[in-house]
């Protein structure tokens, strides 16, 4: 009976370290498992529309209905936020020209007063630019005759089977490159005249579209050329 006494004594500390690290190990497990039964006890439940309308559920939204009204929902069903779609992108480049185009149009209506005001603006820009043409066209008349009075000297020569003077050749290249550079002003001319012409016409386009009026009962004043 001693030597059992003696030999239960002996094993009781072990016993009760082996009881200890079990529970210890338990209580290890429950603080692992325990983030997890908290994700799975507050999952959530996304809900969004497809391009047809159709509701559809998941635990997260595709790529393509990103952009789509969303709403996440609890485990019960309950809405607990809605989620907005991003805003569309601002195009900067049209929303600048929709800046500089009303910053024109109040120009516009503060500079005139009626449709024929803008009329008499374009005669008076388009003046100096027909008198210059003008002018060109003169000139390039006289230096046209200047050309033909060379060659008819150059025929004459020519038909006597004459060598052409070299001061007649000189006229012929002279009066020919001065047609030549007359030809390129008057061309530049009437590019900036019809420049001219189209910028008035489409202010008064936008001006009688601002003021709600009809463009065909007030063209009835034409440029002066």
């Amino acid at each position: 009976m001693m030597l059992q006494s003696k030999r239960s004594t002996s094993i009781k500390p072990d016993y009760f370290i082996s009881m200890r690290l079990a529970i210890i190990a338990s209580l290890i497990s429950a603080i692992c498992l325990m983030p997890h039964a908290h994700a799975e006890g507050s999952g959530r439940i996304v809900k969004w529309k497809d391009e047809k309308g159709i509701t559809h559920y998941g635990d997260s939204i595709p790529p393509q209905y990103a952009d789509r009204d969303n709403s996440l929902m609890n485990k019960q069903g309950i809405t607990v936020q809605h989620n907005k779609p991003n805003a569309p992108h601002v195009d900067q480049a049209a929303e600048s020209a929709k800046l500089e185009q009303n910053k024109k149009d109040r120009a516009l209506l503060g500079t005139f007063t009626n449709a024929n005001e803008i009329d008499l603006t374009r005669d008076r820009n388009l003046e100096p630019e027909l008198l210059a043409l003008k002018n060109l066209q003169e000139d390039r008349a006289i230096a046209q005759k200047k050309l033909e009075q060379s060659e008819l000297a150059a025929g004459s020569y020519s038909k006597a089977r004459k060598p052409v003077p070299a001061n007649i050749r000189d006229e012929l290249k002279t009066s020919k490159d001065a047609i030549t550079k007359i030809d390129r002003r008057i061309s530049e001319r009437q590019q900036a005249i019809d420049s001219i012409q189209k910028r008035f016409d489409e202010d008064k386009k936008r001006y009688l579209a601002l003021r709600g009026q009809n463009i065909s009962t007030n063209n009835q004043n034409p440029p002066n050329q």
